[in-house]
């Protein structure tokens, strides 16, 4: 390709106004036999492939709906954690390793 045709081709279609044949996002493969699956089918079958049975990943929130009824369960809040409650001294100050903890995980 030259670089004439790289530069006037782009062009030629915006004007045209030629768009592209399909999303990329249509289709998934599953990772276990291969088999390309349509994205819906594949959503409305729960993540799992409809060839050979593997389960996919699911998000936390959609595992959730899955196993609960509608409105059957709240979210438990966290308890917030206390700073340095035995005011502990070491190499490294206890808050310090606190944080780095929490980012870590």
């Amino acid at each position: 390709m030259t670089w004439l045709s790289k530069i006037m081709r782009p062009k030629i279609r915006a004007m045209v106004g030629v768009k592209s044949e399909a999303p990329d996002n249509l289709w998934h493969k599953c990772s276990h036999c291969g088999e390309m699956i349509f994205h819906r089918d594949y959503a409305a079958n729960h993540h799992v492939c409809s060839h050979c049975g593997h389960h996919g990943r699911l998000k936390a929130a959609e595992r959730i709906s899955l196993l609960m009824d509608a409105g059957a369960f709240t979210m438990a809040e966290l308890p917030k954690v206390p700073l340095d409650p035995l005011k502990f001294k070491d190499q490294k100050r206890y808050t310090d390793r606190l944080r780095d903890a929490q980012t870590a995980s």
